[in-house]
């Protein structure tokens, strides 16, 4: 099964997206904010990040900067 990572800090919204893609069979996990979504990264494989923008503790632009040095970035276009 792929697994996601939903990074958001609006309980409301990453609740809605992980139960809408886990009625689709994909196992996801949250980060509400950079910091907690960095230490998942490092510690887990995954195979989509969901990322938003505006996060507490590290935005979702340096979160981005911090996932291409771990050579896992591969855009989508």
């Amino acid at each position: 099964m792929n697994k996601i990572l939903i990074i958001e800090d609006e309980k409301a919204i990453s609740d809605l997206i992980k139960i809408e893609l886990e009625l689709q069979g994909y196992i996801c996990e949250c980060a509400k904010d950079g910091e907690i979504a960095a230490n998942y990264i490092e510690e887990k494989n995954y195979d989509l990040i969901l990322l938003d923008i505006m996060l507490p503790k590290i935005d979702g632009y340096e979160l981005l900067e911090y996932i291409k040095k771990q050579k896992i970035y591969q855009p989508y276009l």
